[in-house]
């Protein structure tokens, strides 16, 4: 039976980058491109039909989507909130495009991607949209060791839009194991993230 429900691609992209000296790792040249524009141009070339949210503090960040109409970008004015703060005005924004009302629960489920996973691929993506059911989360995994990008039902939007300063959807997962559904990966370079320069120049080499 094939899956429905309408999926959110949120993309957040407001980070400090504090271990790149100051230097924003998102505008940071690639293998020939801005690390962001990978996840950008991976979930533009996909059909989200509750559309997709590139959450940026940065205007530069923000201005790496400029030519891709099917991405909504939503500007944090506050990052120093830390991940929740991008995670609820993407959410907030899915549910103002949709339906018009801030509250309008209009979108099934929310896709968060982080923006520095450049090995990222369709595939995979479309592997963990195709494990969403009612009620789940789904998180990608190599060996058991959980990855991103990861997907919550709208069930879970309440808790999401309710977390404090400093937490993450992670705290989520947490509280309902029974929810979750993995999606192994065979390949660890799939779910790899750039987190300092040493990974930069490693992953540079691939």
């Amino acid at each position: 039976m094939k899956t429905t429900g309408s999926v959110a691609a949120i993309l957040l992209a407001s980070g400090f980058s504090e271990r790149f000296n100051n230097h924003n790792k998102l505008l940071l040249t690639f293998r020939g491109k801005p690390l962001a524009r990978y996840t950008l141009e991976l979930a533009a070339g996909m059909d989200f039909s509750g559309g997709i949210y590139f959450v940026a503090a940065a205007d530069d960040v923000a201005a790496l989507a400029a030519d891709l109409s099917a991405v909504s970008v939503v500007k944090n004015t506050a990052p120093e909130k830390g991940l929740q703060e991008s995670v609820r005005l993407g959410l907030q924004a899915s549910g103002l495009e949709a339906c018009g009302l801030e509250a309008c629960p209009a979108v099934d489920y929310f896709l968060f991607f982080p923006c520095d996973e450049p090995f990222l691929d369709k595939g995979t993506v479309q592997r963990i949209l195709d494990e969403r059911k009612p009620g789940c989360i789904v998180e990608p995994r190599y060996r058991g060791r959980p990855g991103n990008p990861c997907l919550f039902s709208a069930a879970f939007r309440d808790e999401l839009l309710a977390l404090n300063e400093g937490e993450t959807p992670k705290l989520i997962k947490t509280r309902y194991p029974q929810a979750l559904r993995a999606v192994e990966v065979t390949d660890p370079l799939v779910l790899e993230d750039i987190d300092n320069e040493e990974d930069f120049k490693r992953l540079s080499r691939y």
